[in-house]
C-alpha cells in the first residue's frame, strides 16, 4: 500500500511538471 501511494505521488509530480513545462513553452513561443 505504501508503495502505491509513493506511485501515485510521483505520477503527479511527473504529470505537474509536464504542464507546468507545456505552459511556459507556450507562453514563451505566443
Amino acid at each position: 500500500m505504501k508503495q502505491l501511494g509513493w506511485f501515485v505521488l510521483i505520477w503527479l509530480a511527473s504529470v505537474f511538471s509536464l504542464a507546468v513545462i507545456s505552459m511556459s513553452i507556450r507562453w514563451v513561443l505566443f
